[in-house]
């Protein structure tokens, strides 16, 4: 049995452990849909010219598209449970690398149904992106932050691999602040990277570089990932 199928078996069987999962999730991706439509809005409008809380929250969402939320996710920092999880599949007859194939499946798995939920509500419920109409311009514009979401989802993944519970959740602090620490600095410079995101997937659509290369980092980003965590996960003590 290949790596990916070994894979793909423990995300099916994760999947049927959580029958909930998938309901509670797209239930959370639609209040931060619903509550980034009316941010964006004020990002973009006039009134908010200089606000930068689109493109924080935005930097800061966009990579939990890639969480299935149940409960080994809530509980993750009171119970450890990530650690816990990977105790126990050490005893079975499974390959490490499947174990981490299968996290990287259900992040893409993830990102797909997600992005579909908050992009639709976002280009619905607003106002000021509802004016770029198009196929083409909706495609471009989630796929490009969807880009982004996958090179951070890559981060959290290798931390939830070889952090215990309260070193993952000070280090994903660590990575929100500096998310937010980055959408100030590119307001100071009069940049603004959801109307920039906006108006390159305008302009070029499937064509936009912005894009592919967002979609390029995050390939990279997860391969890398996999590779880092692979071997330091090798000799991690899990006891």
């Amino acid at each position: 049995m290949t790596i990916m199928r070994q894979a793909w078996a423990i995300t099916r069987q994760d999947f049927r452990s959580n029958p909930y999962a998938l309901l509670w999730t797209v239930l959370f991706i639609m209040y931060m849909g619903v509550t980034m439509s009316f941010v964006v809005s004020m990002q973009l409008g006039e009134s908010g010219a200089l606000n930068p809380a689109a493109d924080s929250v935005m930097l800061v969402l966009i990579p939990f598209l890639g969480f299935i939320y149940n409960r080994r996710t809530f509980k993750y920092l009171q119970e450890d449970s990530y650690t816990h999880m990977l105790a126990f599949l050490r005893i079975l007859p499974i390959p490490v690398s499947a174990v981490i194939m299968s996290r990287i499946q259900q992040a893409v798995l993830a990102f797909i149904v997600n992005s579909v939920v908050f992009f639709i509500l976002i280009f619905t419920i607003s106002d000021t992106l509802r004016v770029y109409t198009g196929t083409g311009f909706f495609v471009s514009f989630a796929l490009t932050w969807i880009g982004y979401g996958m090179l951070i989802q890559a981060i959290y993944i290798h931390l939830e691999f070889l952090k215990n519970g309260k070193a993952y959740f000070w280090l994903s602090l660590v990575i929100m602040l500096v998310c937010g620490i980055i959408a100030i600095v590119v307001r100071i410079y009069g940049a603004n990277l959801v109307s920039t995101t906006a108006y390159f997937s305008k302009e070029w659509q499937l064509l936009s570089p912005v894009m592919w290369g967002a979609l390029a980092a995050g390939a990279i980003g997860m391969f890398v990932s996999y590779r880092m965590t692979l071997r330091r996960l090798m000799k991690r003590d899990l006891a």
